[in-house]
């Protein structure tokens, strides 16, 4: 038994070496990207947002319920190679007597690591239904990237057609889970012009005039840094129309974030993905690696000491 002693351990410690390599380079890299497959509802509302009412032509305050679907285009994705994901999704916005006030859709292409837009495989934005405009993106779409860091990042707006600076603002727990919080202020601006009629604006006559469609947002995201997802969000958004620089009409004001039913969710979903990428990025091939090196060198020793033995029997 003494005989072999040496060899097995010199045998399992090159095993575990092995395998803690490949659980850093193998095994992580293929859990720390985005699903190709992804297929996902994330619920989001608003308690007495202000809205233009276009059939009344009167300024309402309502609730209102955001379901953002998310699928993946597979076959784009695999076509485009790499870890590119493709992912569509497709907003309703509804006010709390069923109206759909809003519906758009957007295919945007990304890094599955980074989550840095990438721009091919036909991506576009929809916001009146057959309308597509393509767009080319830049900065962060859809998440933040796996291993997220305290700092500031660019993320894509879309209303603004660019990005806006996110900035790392602290860490914090969402139900005992670790969140970076991420901040992005976009002040009031111009981002197009709406033909209106004259009376909506406050302007005399019966004609139409041009009005500035005005932006202004702040957005909070919550995001779990091992994985990049954004467990929570807040948006506290402006949009008006504007004639000569003064605002004339709101068109949408309110804080939207989301359901506490979806950060439940979330929180549930991510916590568990969050510990195995901790584990297999990090800690286990460390013990893993770790303890192949002793045992190699366990084995190395005893295996000199049998052949030491041998010689001088």
């Amino acid at each position: 038994m003494r005989r072999i002693a040496g060899p097995l351990l010199f045998g399992l410690g090159a095993f575990l070496l092995v395998a803690g390599l490949l659980l850093k380079f193998y095994a992580y890299p293929k859990l720390a990207v985005a699903p190709i497959d992804q297929n996902s509802v994330t619920k989001l509302e608003a308690t007495g947002a202000e809205l233009f009412d276009t059939t009344t032509l009167k300024p309402i305050t309502t609730d209102l319920s955001i379901e953002s679907r998310t699928v993946g285009d597979v076959k784009a994705s695999e076509d485009a190679g790499g870890k590119v994901r493709v992912w569509v999704g497709t907003t309703s916005i509804r006010s709390s007597d069923g109206t759909v006030r809003s519906r758009s859709t957007n295919r945007t292409p990304f890094d599955g690591v980074s989550a840095k837009a990438v721009n091919c495989c036909g991506a576009f934005d929809e916001s009146t239904d057959g309308d597509r405009v393509a767009v080319k993106r830049t900065g962060l779409v859809w998440k933040y990237p796996f291993n997220s860091e305290k700092k500031s990042y660019q993320v894509w707006d879309s209303n603004l057609g660019k990005t806006a600076t996110a900035k790392y603002v602290k860490e914090s727990k969402i139900q005992g889970l670790t969140v970076y919080v991420y901040k992005s202020v976009v002040p009031r601006t111009k981002v197009g012009t709406q033909d209106v009629p004259a009376s909506i604006v406050g302007e005399p006559g019966t004609g139409n005039v041009t009005a500035d469609s005005m932006y202004a947002n702040t957005t909070t995201v919550y995001v779990e840094p091992k994985t990049g997802a954004i467990i929570d969000q807040v948006q506290e958004t402006n949009n008006t129309l504007a004639v000569d620089d003064e605002d004339r009409v709101t068109t949408t004001k309110g804080d939207i974030h989301y359901t506490k039913a979806q950060v439940d969710k979330f929180v549930n979903d991510l916590s568990s993905k969050a510990s195995l990428l901790g584990l297999v990025q990090t800690t286990l091939p460390i013990v893993t690696i770790l303890l192949g090196l002793i045992l190699l060198a366990l084995g190395f020793v005893l295996g000199r000491r049998e052949e030491s033995g041998a010689h001088a029997a």
